[in-house]
């Protein structure tokens, strides 16, 4: 965008993604949340029937959520607004896993980009944003023993930008 606009961000349900300030959004089909709604659907679905997708498993099976393992943070890099409110979406989007999910007490540990190798002189911009609210989660005293941090790019063996998909 250019220098002089001021952009508005969609919130959960609003569409588009951002539309210039002073102007009405127009709804586009998608909204903000809808890849989380439905990750969420599709697992509640496996776990309400559990018998289907694991073997040995019967509807009285107990199912207790332990913990979610996150990858993410490539399409934010791109932009500034969002890599800016990184560190907030992501508390957001924990507490609201263990709510949707009944998992309060539940682990989360979510892996940094592989292709970014941490260098504390080299590692600017976006990237450093999202690099170090990944970092700082798992320190605040609310996340302190229950959410943690992997720096992936040990485990990195080439690729490009949104090789995850």
């Amino acid at each position: 965008p250019e220098t002089n606009q001021v952009w508005r961000y969609a919130g959960y349900g609003q569409s588009p993604a951002r539309w210039e300030d002073g102007t009405e959004p127009e709804e586009n089909g998608w909204y903000a949340g809808v890849q989380y709604d439905g990750d969420v659907q599709r697992v509640k679905q496996v776990l309400a029937d559990l018998p289907s997708y694991y073997p040995g498993a019967t509807t009285d099976t107990e199912i207790e959520v332990a913990g979610f393992f996150f990858w993410q943070g490539e399409k934010d890099r791109y932009d500034t607004a969002h890599a800016e409110r990184y560190q907030t979406n992501l508390i957001n989007f924990i507490e609201q896993l263990r709510i949707d999910f009944e998992a309060p007490h539940s682990k989360f540990v979510m892996a940094t980009l592989g292709q970014d190798k941490f260098d504390k002189l080299a590692m600017e911009g976006n990237d450093a944003l999202i690099f170090s609210a990944q970092r700082a989660v798992p320190k605040m005293p609310q996340y302190s023993g229950n959410t943690f941090c992997v720096y992936s790019n040990n485990f990195y063996h080439g690729g490009h930008s949104s090789c995850h998909y």
